[in-house]
């Protein structure tokens, strides 16, 4: 083993030999199809004779030449050649992605219960369950009560086995959701017979995709989609179905990250590898989560049992509805509704926007949804004014749990 370094050296022609030719072999050995395997270290090996590498002057020249000279026998977005400092710890890909679990609590970035008791979970990638599974057993701990659940994977470019550990909450029980095929034998991936935690196999579920969405956020996207357990909203990923392995030649700078197995979904006995995830649901991905908001409330409402439950989620789902059309109200206009009703309300315009205050205590920005009608509080609160003949008389005060006030207007 060298000794760490920072900087990559210039290339040599005998340093180019050897990084050619020990990606040629590693290549033949390890890729996931045997006859791709064997064009790819030819071709590898045939460029070199001619020459074709010898214009590279840096380590992550030619690294890319070597990728993409791999990638005209098979466009394979796991394939990647990568240069590499050396450093006996943390350095090169893999270490580097390792190193941004914990400072970015495992990818969960954001958690939330939106309007209408809908639970929401950010996720940028799979760790290792090994680490994150504490993680995840809180982040889901913490969805609980939610009556439907909203997975976002936009920005999810992959990872490892936590992929399985979230499914498993999807299910009352161990299921078969993908096998690796290996050249020489499979690995069946199963959901956990056990989770710490509620399960929640009767809940609509939601996952957002984009063209971000990659490798195991594919993975999660596509099994639950095949085996009818999930509806995925947004647009179709690039696709990226093979596992990995990496291969570190310390002596030559060398990283290479190499696809040795192919998944296979059990329903359809096929992979995303090359058309992607197609969503159920089509939508822009920065407007993804209205769009599945919108769709997770229509189906609670249809199945609510309950006339209470049913108006919370008709509230909920009237003001989802009025974001999207986007409801505007000219800044001129906003004056029209300042003043006080009773003692304890203020409403007033300034900055180009309304603001209600209660006691003094809160200041909300009030957000038109329809004519005369406002929201604030995350949408679970709403007024509305009464006007006649161009002047505001009083303000009707709702809120999602079916209670409402009238307020007199004071001159």
């Amino acid at each position: 083993m060298i000794n760490p370094r920072s900087e990559l050296p210039k290339l040599t022609e005998q340093l180019t030999k050897g990084i050619v030719e020990k990606t040629a072999e590693t290549v033949r050995r390890q890729y996931v199809f045997a006859e791709d395997a064997e064009r790819m270290a030819e071709r590898l090996l045939s460029k070199q004779q001619q020459g074709a590498f010898a214009d590279g002057e840096t380590v992550p020249q030619l690294a890319k030449l070597l990728t993409d000279t791999l990638m005209t026998v098979r466009e394979d977005l796991h394939l990647a050649v990568l240069p590499w400092n050396g450093e006996v710890e943390q350095s090169g890909m893999y270490d580097a992605w390792k190193r941004r679990w914990l400072r970015h609590n495992y990818e969960f970035r954001a958690l939330e219960i939106l309007l209408g008791n809908v639970g929401y979970l950010d996720l940028r990638g799979f760790a290792s369950a090994l680490v994150a599974g504490p993680t995840a057993a809180a982040a889901m701990q913490f969805l609980a009560h939610s009556d439907a659940l909203i997975f976002d994977l936009r920005d999810n470019g992959g990872g490892e086995d936590l992929v399985y550990m979230l499914m498993s909450y999807l299910f009352d029980e161990a299921k078969h959701v993908h096998t690796a095929r290996y050249r020489d034998h499979d690995e069946q991936s199963w959901t956990y017979a056990y989770v710490p935690g509620p399960r929640f196999s009767d809940h609509p579920v939601y996952v957002l995709i984009s063209r971000s969405t990659f490798s195991a956020g594919e993975d999660f996207s596509y099994n639950l989609q095949q085996l009818g357990r999930v509806t995925v909203v947004g647009e179709p990923t690039r696709g990226g179905a093979h596992p990995v392995e990496f291969y570190r030649f310390p002596e030559l700078y060398l990283e290479l990250m190499i696809p040795n197995a192919y998944s296979v979904n059990p329903v359809t006995t096929g992979n995303w590898e090359d058309g992607g995830v197609v969503p159920d649901v089509e939508a822009p991905a920065d407007g993804a989560l209205s769009v599945a908001h919108e769709h997770a409330l229509t189906r609670l409402v249809e199945v609510a049992e309950e006339d209470e439950a049913r108006r919370f989620r008709e509230w909920a789902l009237e003001t989802i509805r009025a974001r999207r059309a986007g409801w505007n109200v000219p800044a001129e206009r906003l004056a029209l509704y300042a003043g006080r009703y009773t003692r304890s309300v203020v409403v007033e315009a300034r900055d180009d926007t309304l603001r209600l205050s209660w006691g003094g205590r809160r200041n909300h920005r009030l957000t038109p949804v329809s004519e005369h009608r406002f929201e604030f509080d995350h949408g679970t609160q709403r007024v509305t004014f009464s006007v006649d003949n161009g002047d505001v008389k009083s303000l009707l005060w709702e809120t999602e749990d079916g209670n409402a006030w009238t307020m007199e207007r004071l001159t």
